[in-house]
């Protein structure tokens, strides 16, 4: 019998213990829920986070998105409007030295006369629609962001610094320079 007694004891040692009582239990249960809250917790507050910050990308992405798209709308033909400048400056010259008295020319050469001077007038209202203006600073004040001075020129009659001659005429699209005009511009007279 005592041999029974043992294996009773052995028995009892993989059963929990009667002195665990149920308040003990229900206590480490509601720890164990109490982390796995505080846990669940923090994966939703780092999934909201992550998710307003892939929202706020989202919408930095589609503004700059948008700015681009203007930008490229406003100024997508700079490029191109650049090169044709040189077109414009060779009808103005052609307009320019064409004879004053057109009454003792040709009727062919008066057409073609005309034919450029027409032409140079809607490639100019051409670059009015685009927003590309021309930059004639006669009598201004110099500014070396819209000018490029070529030469000074002394002379009293004017303050110094003032634009005097224009060689070529500047040209902007909008508010970016396509060309800046190249001028003269006055110095005070060296009195000797």
């Amino acid at each position: 019998m005592t041999k029974n007694k043992n294996n009773n004891k052995d028995i009892n040692k993989d059963t929990p213990d009667e002195g665990v009582s149920e308040e003990t239990i229900e206590k480490e249960l509601d720890e164990s829920a109490s982390n796995i809250n505080e846990n669940l917790k923090l994966e939703i507050e780092k999934a909201i986070d992550d998710r307003k910050r892939a929202l706020a990308d989202a919408e930095n992405t589609r503004r700059r998105s948008i700015k681009d798209l203007e930008q490229a709308r406003k100024y997508g033909h700079l490029s191109l409007s650049r090169e044709i400048l040189s077109v414009v400056d060779s009808l103005e010259k052609a307009v320019l030295s064409t004879p004053k008295e057109k009454d003792k020319l040709s009727d062919e050469v008066k057409n073609f006369i005309i034919g450029v001077e027409m032409t140079l007038e809607q490639l100019k209202q051409v670059f009015s629609n685009h927003s590309i203006t021309r930059i004639d600073p006669i009598g201004e004040k110099f500014d070396y962001n819209i000018h490029q001075a070529m030469f000074e020129k002394e002379t009293d009659e004017v303050e110094q610094g003032t634009i005097v001659e224009v060689i070529q005429p500047g040209w902007s699209l909008h508010d970016r320079l396509l060309r800046p005009a190249m001028v003269g511009v006055s110095k005070k007279k060296i009195k000797q």
